[in-house]
């Protein structure tokens, strides 16, 4: 295996450690069901996501994703965004 490959496999760890953290934190949160109309675009991308976590072997749920995706943006324009 090469140094190249080697760096994306430690990656790719580190990511999935941090995914299954992040999942056993939301999975003691209170829970809200929402309805979210989507754009085809945003659909399909929403769907890749999904898939290509779990060719990683990730066992993801669709809301998993929605609730990252949120808090990630959320912490973009609110948290990091400078103030006006």
């Amino acid at each position: 295996m090469s140094e190249q490959e080697q760096t994306l496999v430690q990656q790719d760890v580190k990511d999935m450690s941090g995914q299954i953290v992040k999942a056993l934190q939301n999975r003691n949160k209170k829970k809200f069901k929402a309805t979210v109309y989507l754009t085809e675009e945003a659909e399909k991308a929403f769907t890749e996501l999904y898939i290509h976590r779990l060719r990683k072997d990730r066992k993801i749920d669709r809301s998993i994703i929605a609730c990252d995706a949120i808090q990630m943006l959320y912490e973009k324009e609110c948290i990091e965004a400078p103030s006006n």
